[in-house]
């Protein structure tokens, strides 16, 4: 591992989101959308411009970018397609319908457009009653995993049929080989992280190289997809960082305010917040949901 610059991050965003998420650069749009989970926002920050958020009817755990432009929102009970210049609102699937205690967490394309996504228990115990699922190019939705407490880290790879998973209370950051079916046909540890550190999000920068959020110590490790090497970790001013991306030399990171205590927040000022801090690393490859 070696020693990273350190970075300077300021807040981008103030929200003071619950639990801020799944940040998702637009390049078409020159924005970076965001959530907030418990407060059901879709949020939306216009660097140089103006910030804005979005009511939604229920908690929403992802956001991707389809083919078309529209964004795919994951709530608790399916997917949905959003246009933001039109708001209209055309819903894709049902997953997790029927169940009242679970919402969608987490969730990217792969190279060939299909969606990963997970669900999770909605009561913030780790309750392992989630799955992991996948949305095909023609809309069908194939349950991949049972017995999930909370998917995260999902990034597919834009090299090969294969994507990153974690399951957070694991703490550790799973390589799944994909069949031409897709389904998984080699299941790899990558990287195992010591007690008291949990994997939240994941993306790719440009030079092809992961950022995991790190929750408890409060910082992002850039990992080395091929070998499981930490690369660098990058101290933050939040302690529940829950993902990070880059925009072109920005690196923005979403953190949650939810589970801390009164104290904690006074010691962190940026806690919920969008937190930026200019670098040199471009963003990551721009995989899009097929058919949407």
């Amino acid at each position: 591992m070696t020693d990273s610059p350190p970075l300077n991050f300021t807040p981008r965003h103030n929200a003071l989101a619950l639990t801020g998420e799944s940040p998702l650069w637009d390049v078409t749009r020159d924005c970076l959308w965001w959530l907030d989970i418990q407060g059901q926002r879709l949020l939306r920050h216009q660097p140089g411009g103006t910030d804005a958020a979005i009511p939604l009817p229920g908690q929403c755990g992802l956001v991707a970018l389809g083919e078309s432009g529209r964004l795919v929102l994951g709530m608790e009970d399916g997917l949905v397609a959003l246009d933001p210049e039109t708001m209209a609102w055309e819903r894709l699937s049902d997953t997790e319908a029927d169940a009242s205690t679970r919402r969608l967490n987490d969730g990217k394309p792969d190279r060939l457009g299909r969606l990963w996504f997970g669900s999770m228990d909605m009561s913030g115990r780790g309750i392992p009653t989630g799955g992991l699922f996948r949305r095909d190019v023609d809309g069908t939705i194939n349950k991949v995993l049972d017995d999930v407490a909370i998917p995260n880290a999902i990034v597919g790879d834009p090299a090969s049929d294969a994507i990153w998973f974690t399951d957070t209370p694991t703490r550790k950051l799973e390589r799944f080989d994909l069949a031409q079916d897709g389904g998984i046909s080699k299941r790899s540890t990558l990287l195992t992280l010591p007690e008291g550190a949990h994997p939240d999000g994941m993306s790719m920068d440009g030079e092809g190289k992961l950022w995991l959020a790190i929750v408890g110590p409060g910082e992002l490790i850039r990992i080395d997809p091929a070998s499981g090497e930490i690369l660098a970790r990058i101290a933050l001013p939040v302690r529940r960082p829950t993902m990070a991306i880059w925009s072109d030399r920005t690196l923005f990171v979403t953190s949650q305010r939810r589970f801390l205590c009164a104290a904690e927040l006074g010691q962190q000022l940026m806690a919920g917040n969008l937190i930026g801090a200019a670098g040199s690393l471009g963003s990551g490859p721009d995989l899009r949901v097929a058919g949407v």
